[in-house]
């Protein structure tokens, strides 16, 4: 499986990367950024830097969107630390290629029509402006994964919305309105696979989880002595586009509120038909599994 990821790291977000490429059968074709979790400049030097730190430097980093479609971005740094993460990685030697992420994206997607998949992490502002672009996306790209929204659950930025979903509903409706095949991995699932605070298996200091995968969470856990549990929700993201078994699946019409009031980012879905499967119960051990094997020690 051919991805390209488009992610704003954030905590989860590194995880999510360090997944794909331990996956085998999945080959990484590039990462673009956007803000998000963090500002473009902390995203954009969060991807180069974890590539670096994985030895992965070959795989090359596009900038995307600093701002939304309207607006501006609403940071999550309060949740994920200082620069977007939890740790303080090595400025990178590498940076970010010529071509931005809209292009990036066009242009993977050109090269393999039907076997692209694009897993969007972050506020889907990049991708809305690839589709605006070039229309035969719809045609070129396999699939969309997401990571956004709260269907049936309420948000987490508001009781109504999602952070993602929140931070660009125009262009998540451009995305969800496309024609694309997209699979929504929302709160209502990502909030059911979690690590908890004493959860040894992936803390301890003889855990089998890669060195900056137990890093990332431990900081996070030590960061707010109230948080007991730490959703997995990038990581689910990645592990849905990896083994989609591990949820069920729902189609139908997705759209986000964009106007002014209370309800503003509230995703919501019509069940029944539509280009959008919204997951709505996941496999909570074997998931939890796969993304502990996925970032374990290789």
């Amino acid at each position: 499986m051919k991805i390209v990821i488009d992610t704003d790291p954030g905590t989860d977000d590194a995880l999510a990367i360090m997944m794909a490429l331990n996956s085998p059968g999945v080959e990484v074709l590039g990462l673009t950024t956007v803000g998000g979790n963090a500002s473009l400049a902390d995203t954009t030097r969060n991807a180069l830097s974890i590539l670096e730190r994985l030895g992965r430097t070959e795989i090359p980093v596009s900038r995307g969107a600093a701002r939304p479609l309207h607006g501006a971005f609403r940071y999550g740094y309060h949740f994920h630390g200082a620069g977007g993460l939890t740790v303080r990685l090595p400025a990178p030697t590498t940076e970010p290629i010529e071509s931005r992420a809209p292009e990036f994206i066009i242009q993977h997607a050109r090269s393999i029509p039907g076997h692209l998949v694009l897993i969007a992490l972050g506020p889907l502002t990049n991708v809305a402006r690839a589709i605006a672009r070039e229309p035969h996306l719809v045609d070129w790209l396999r699939e969309i994964v997401v990571m956004g929204g709260a269907v049936e659950v309420p948000g987490n930025v508001t009781p109504a919305a999602e952070f993602n979903a929140y931070n660009d509903p125009a262009a998540a409706n451009a995305v969800f309105s496309s024609g694309i095949p997209v699979t929504l991995v929302g709160l209502d699932v990502c909030n059911e696979v979690t690590v908890e605070r004493d959860d040894a298996a992936w803390l301890s200091e003889d855990s089998s989880l890669a060195p900056l995968a137990r890093t990332i969470l431990g900081n996070w856990f030590s960061n707010d002595e109230s948080r007991t549990g730490y959703s997995l929700c990038d990581p689910l993201a990645m592990a849905a586009a990896v083994q989609p078994g591990l949820l069920t699946l729902l189609d139908a019409v997705v759209d986000v509120d964009a106007g002014d009031g209370d309800r503003y980012g509230k995703t919501t879905a019509r069940y029944g038909d539509g280009h959008v499967r919204v997951a709505s119960n996941v496999r909570v051990r074997d998931a939890k599994d796969l993304i502990h094997g996925l970032l374990k020690v290789q």
